[in-house]
């Protein structure tokens, strides 16, 4: 009897201990990023039901790269979370050979190993006819080849070019044979390509990706009293993404500033495509190590020196929630006041950089931006709109006609010091015209930037030695020789404009050498340098002229280079 009573106890128990545990798999997507330098910060969000006693939550497919110490978790709600794990769940095979034919996954398999060999193949081609073009490169350059051997050496030369004409035809053999070869891999390379892709279209590409993408998941035990509906969020740190600076500089002509667009961009290669989240770039890096750098007792004896310091501190894992980035979780901000209707039926249309807010903290800058946001996870560069401001400009005409008497528009900006920008390449359009590239490095760059527009045919410069004034003479036991020369400058321009002119006299060390200025009219003269420096107004279809002069006195026995 009493046995017959136990049993229903032990059932009743085992099943009450069952319905107090339970673990639940629940799918969500990104929702807000915080793109870094490198790397990128990713939050998740989920609303789900809680039973009474232990409940774990499985947030599975997440993406490639996720740092398992910067793991967060939260929620709102009557429960306390107790644990997480990060787990990578490796594909099961046997799962999808009912899904996909499985002779063709491995064929697949076996057709990607044979594209990773031909590339190999294709860059070690690549290697040897870099190698072959320099060699070809050396012995051009060659003196000898050149004409600038002595001339009473013909018998060296005959059997030189006899040499030189052996060693190029082995090179321009070698090149045609590895072109050949990289010919024949690049056509294997593309049959090989279209089988893969008549395979996968067969099987379908979901099929065939499931098959090789590994399960990332990260597991949060969470303990209730009641039965409850909590809101449980994660973010985490990934490798796999980042972003870069890109800058526009246009203006549309002198009578306009120039205007910065900063762009952002965004790469990933995470597995997981991010659709519709809140992206936040972010001009931080995070760092594994945070402790600050010490010194400690350097002891140096006669043999060699010691170091003796005490073991670095490991970051703390009760980290602060926003360890990465320091920005509080806004993902209720509503997007759709971006989309607001207008009343004006002809009103130029918005531009993306309208909707962009930069929180300027001591260590980093941030850019939230207020659209939502797709960026696939294909590795390549999207570009987001980060801001647009016009900054400061002075125009100016620059020209140095002792080595090109081409005049160049100058564009002096500042004003861009406040913008939290990064290093990074920019390029300068000019009248809706593409001029070039620059490097703006704010580590580097003073205040003011320096921007080339390009030539201006309507400014012509001359730079005319004036031979009357150029002598040269023996006074006493010294040489001495006196050079002039007159600068022109034409504004062909409907409007007035700014030249600067460069010019130069020699400078010396001795004190065999003197130099004189005879006549720099009102130029800037750096000592250090020989340089002279004039800056112009000259107004519409008019010109200008600078004249200066300057004397070398050396002794007649000390030559000296003069030009």
């Amino acid at each position: 009897m009493k046995t017959q009573l136990i049993i229903p106890v032990m059932i009743c128990l085992f099943l009450n201990a069952k319905a107090t545990e339970t673990e639940k798999t629940v799918k969500t997507k990104p929702e807000k990023v915080i793109v870094y330098k490198n790397g990128a910060q990713i939050f998740r969000q989920t609303q789900t039901n809680l039973v009474a006693g232990e409940n774990k939550l499985v947030f599975e497919w997440l993406e490639e790269g996720v740092s398992a110490n910067s793991i967060q978790v939260g929620g709102n709600g009557n429960f306390i979370i107790t644990e997480t794990e990060y787990t990578d769940r490796l594909p099961d095979l046997d799962k999808f050979k009912n899904a996909a034919d499985f002779k063709y996954v491995k064929l697949i398999k076996q057709l990607k190993d044979s594209l990773t060999l031909i590339d190999y193949k294709t860059e070690e081609i690549n290697y040897k006819k870099e190698v072959l073009n320099t060699e070809k490169t050396v012995l051009l350059g060659y003196r000898l080849f050149k004409g600038e051997a002595k001339k009473d050496s013909l018998s060296f030369l005959k059997d030189g070019i006899n040499y030189l004409q052996e060693k190029l035809s082995a090179i321009y053999a070698d090149l045609h044979i590895l072109k050949k070869e990289a010919e024949q891999l690049s056509l294997i390379k593309q049959n090989i390509q279209k089988r893969m892709n008549g395979i996968k279209d067969d099987l379908g590409e979901e099929n065939l990706s499931s098959v090789y993408k590994t399960n990332h998941q990260i597991t949060i035990s969470v303990l209730s009293d009641v039965a409850t509906m909590a809101s449980i969020n994660v973010n985490y740190f990934v490798n796999t993404a980042g972003w870069e600076p890109m800058y526009d500089l246009r203006t549309e002509g002198v009578e306009s500033l120039v205007r910065l667009t900063y762009k952002g961009i965004v790469y990933q290669h995470t597995n997981v495509d991010w659709n519709g989240v809140k992206l936040i770039l972010s001009t931080g890096t995070p760092q594994c190590n945070l402790s600050a750098p010490e010194l400690y007792a350097w002891y140096l004896d006669a043999i060699k020196p010691n170091y003796y310091h005490e073991k670095y501190k490991t970051l703390s894992k009760s980290a602060p929630a926003q360890g990465y980035g320091g920005l509080s979780d806004n993902s209720s901000a509503t997007r759709g006041a971006a989309f607001e209707q207008k009343e004006e039926k002809d009103m130029e249309a918005e531009n993306a950089y309208n909707y962009v807010t930069t929180n300027d903290q001591q260590v980093q800058a941030t850019f939230e931006i207020k659209l939502p946001y797709n960026i696939a996870s294909d590795n390549k560069k999207h570009t987001v709109a980060v801001l647009q401001k016009d900054l400061d400009t002075k125009y100016l005409y620059k020209t140095v006609p002792k080595v090109d008497v081409t005049a160049y528009l100058m564009a002096h900006v500042t004003g861009w010091e406040d913008l939290n920008l990064l290093p990074g390449k920019a390029s300068i359009f000019y009248a809706g015209t593409y001029v070039g590239q620059t490097y703006i490095n704010p580590a580097t760059t003073n205040d003011t930037l320096d921007l080339t527009l390009g030539k201006d045919d309507n400014v012509v410069v001359k730079r005319i030695k004036q031979k009357d004034k150029t002598k040269e003479k023996f006074l006493n036991d010294d040489k001495i020789y006196s050079f002039a020369y007159e600068i022109t400058m034409k504004n062909g321009n409907t409007k007035s404009i700014e030249i600067e002119v460069k010019d130069q006299m020699p400078i010396t060390h001795g004190k065999e050498v003197v130099i004189t200025k005879d006549n720099i009219g009102n130029a800037a003269y750096e000592e250090s340098t020989g340089i002279l420096t004039w800056r112009q107004t000259i107004k519409a279809k008019d010109s200008k002229h600078i004249n200066f002069a300057y004397t070398i006195k050396a002794p007649k026995d000390v030559p000296v280079a003069v030009r």
